[in-house]
């Protein structure tokens, strides 16, 4: 089926497993040319992905002093609670709260000592609630490893819409490395309801990781920037369906056939409630390096989209190659009072780039 921009596909995950062929050429096409998808997944994931809304706004819902004990500002891997307006955009303030929580490494490295700098986002472990609000830990873990199932199987079904195999890419990236484990990223957002003027919940931009998983509640304003417009991401499906965009590392591994899909939100007084969002961020292992994949393999691939069309892209912002210096650089520039603090001796470059300040 073929989709206009403002009409985001829907898949459905059961057909990968009845109707493969299908369901890769209907992913091929939407990830080509709309950017943006909605993924049906199956029912085991759909009890838990609306126990996770539960814990969300019960969580949001607590006293600051609360949530404060479990801040951002204590983690040098940036994981925590993240109070309203303490994170940017391109220097512009997004009104939203946020915990932030990663994979958990069993060997802690050295603080200020790391090399490469992506090592240090495997210090310290997730600060979870546990004096009141101890269901919260065993919740998310389990979100997370259901949705890297989800993420799993449309990773592979990228590779097959390329004619790439599968394993080849899984061995590589993600599971065939004795000390390390796949970067999986789950935030906790609330977009407070506004008064006034349209406000910014979070700025337009590209997610650095691989694939970009996101559980919504139907307050709305979300919007993807497709062929040219922004496109407002319908919220009426519920809890069994989750809103999908692929990162940079998926475009700089496609040789740009995929596009990493600039997003946003916006909220004004249409929306009379707190938008609730859970994304996942679901990476390769952190020392892992997408390199581009074969031109010949791209040739021959069908091309729909015009060549000569101009994608969205924030200005100096280098796609890294590096799995883990492109993860540490959006953590930085998002970050810049935990990154000055926890992380002095580094800098960032124009591009992006995070160097030691010795070097520069």
């Amino acid at each position: 089926m073929k989709h206009s921009a403002k009409q985001l596909p829907l898949l459905d995950i059961a057909n990968y497993y009845t109707h493969r062929s299908a369901f890769v050429e209907e992913l091929r096409h939407a990830c080509h040319t709309v950017g943006f998808f909605l993924i049906r997944h199956d029912t085991t994931l759909d009890h838990t992905a609306t126990q996770m809304l539960e814990e969300s706004r019960e969580f949001f819902q607590r006293p600051l002093d609360e949530k404060q004990e479990i801040s951002y500002a204590k983690s040098p891997s940036f994981r925590g609670f993240m109070e309203l307006g303490v994170e940017n955009t391109a220097g512009t303030i997004d009104h939203r709260e946020q915990v932030e929580y990663a994979v958990e490494y069993p060997n802690e490295c050295s603080p200020k000592k790391s090399w490469p700098v992506y090592e240090r986002l495997k210090e310290a472990s997730n600060p979870w609630p546990t004096s009141f609000q101890p269901s919260l830990q065993s919740v998310t873990l389990e979100f997370a490893t259901q949705v890297c199932r989800v993420a799993n199987v449309i990773r592979d079904s990228l590779c097959l819409a390329l004619n790439v195999n599968p394993t080849t890419v899984s061995n590589e990236w993600f599971n065939n490395h004795p000390t390390e484990v796949p970067h999986w990223v789950v935030k906790l957002i609330r977009y407070p309801a506004v008064s006034g003027e349209t406000q910014q919940g979070v700025g337009a931009h590209t997610d650095t990781n691989f694939l970009t998983l996101v559980l919504q509640d139907d307050s709305g304003g979300l919007q993807a920037y497709s062929q040219g417009e922004w496109v407002d991401v319908p919220t009426v499906h519920g809890s069994n369906v989750l809103v999908c965009n692929l990162g940079e590392q998926a475009e700089v591994w496609s040789r740009g056939y995929f596009l990493a899909t600039p997003h946003r939100v916006l909220r004004n007084t249409h929306q009379q409630n707190h938008r609730i969002s859970v994304p996942l961020f679901y990476n390769p292992v952190l020392s892992a390096t997408i390199r581009p994949l074969d031109e010949s393999i791209i040739k021959g691939a069908v091309w729909e989209r015009h060549h000569d069309t101009k994608h969205w892209r924030r200005n100096n912002n280098a796609m890294l190659a590096s799995v883990g210096e492109n993860t540490f650089k959006s953590l930085a520039r998002s970050h810049p009072k935990v990154f000055e603090t926890h992380h002095s001796d580094l800098t960032i470059l124009p591009d992006g780039q995070i160097v030691r300040k010795k070097e520069y």
